[in-house]
């Protein structure tokens, strides 16, 4: 099955496969021993030939390089497969039930199920700029309307036989400019201090987390991508995917967290044996808030993710 990537991270790929092969050496990459230099044939500046292969040639290898990343994910993958260590699951075949019996037996879990694109950058960014947006939205659903009622109003200026019209259209042309009260009227305007407390937990809760969120039978599967890691920007992965794909995504990576719940031991005693004492207690305090913003769902499945691809 050929893989379109959205996400590979090499680093941790190649940390594994070399504890599994003893080493990278059959993904060494064989850098060809005659590079071929472009030559720059137009007149130019003393050098900048030389430049310009420069730029050619590493452009290349950073290209032979971005392919022996892709062929060496699938020998890795292939070769745990073989070893029996992969979950396999996909979205239309997720048991429950099956799921928690064999999640203890394994490391690797690979799911198969249509995604979720969760950029958190994004979701703090509405809520800081929710107000704003809202207004704007309002506007732009009003413009013609409210130039509309100005030429009626322009029409009727120097008028006195239609004084209750005029009238009539002014209160509307008001009402329609008053952009913040039309705004709250449709649920497109919140109290502002609700809004920033709501980014403020966010950012907090979630940081810039970009994850990935699958839905298999009663499971959730939860992966957080590292960014510098995506084949490309994240909106243009929602651009061309959707925000919700209409294609399964593939995940592959390390079970970190699985039906089990941490449950934060707080002490309430104002006086420790000493500071370390103390410290740890706010810690499981930090646990406890953490928890109530973004803790684990108890059907969630939390990935380290290596790879995210399209089977094509």
């Amino acid at each position: 099955m050929i893989k379109s990537f959205i996400y590979l991270d090499e680093q941790k790929m190649y940390s594994l496969s070399s504890q599994i092969f003893e080493g990278i050496t059959e993904y060494v990459l064989n850098e060809s021993g005659n590079d071929n230099e472009e030559k720059e044939s137009q007149k130019g500046p003393v050098g900048s030939g030389k430049i310009l292969a420069d730029v050619i040639k590493n452009s290349s290898k950073s290209t032979e390089k971005k392919f022996l990343h892709d062929y060496s994910f699938t020998v890795f993958e292939n070769y745990l497969r073989q070893e029996g260590r992969i979950l396999d699951l996909s979205g239309s075949s997720i048991d429950l039930d099956e799921v928690k019996k064999s999640i203890n037996d394994v490391s690797f879990v690979k799911v198969k199920a249509r995604a979720i694109f969760n950029d958190v950058d994004k979701i703090t960014e509405l809520f800081t700029e929710f107000n704003t947006i809202g207004e704007a939205l309002t506007h732009m659903g009003t413009y013609e309307e409210i130039q509309s009622l100005k030429a009626q109003l322009d029409e009727l200026k120097g008028q006195t036989n239609d004084r209750n019209e005029k009238s009539r259209l002014e209160a509307e042309h008001k009402r329609l400019t008053n952009i913040p009260k039309l705004a709250k009227e449709r649920g497109l305007h919140k109290d502002p201090r609700f809004m920033s407390d709501l980014a403020l937990l966010t950012k907090y809760g979630f940081s810039d987390q970009f994850e990935i969120q699958q839905i298999g039978g009663d499971i959730v599967f939860t992966s957080c991508l590292k960014r510098e890691f995506l084949r490309e920007k994240e909106d243009l992965l929602v651009k061309k995917y959707s925000r919700k794909t209409e294609k399964e995504v593939v995940v592959f990576g390390l079970i970190s967290q699985a039906f089990s719940a941490f449950e934060p031991k707080i002490d309430d005693e104002s006086e420790y044996e000493n500071m370390k004492a103390g410290l740890m207690n706010i810690v499981e305090h930090l646990t406890n808030i953490e928890n109530s913003i973004s803790g684990k769902q108890e059907n969630e499945i939390v990935i380290d993710p290596i790879a995210a691809y399209f089977e094509v």
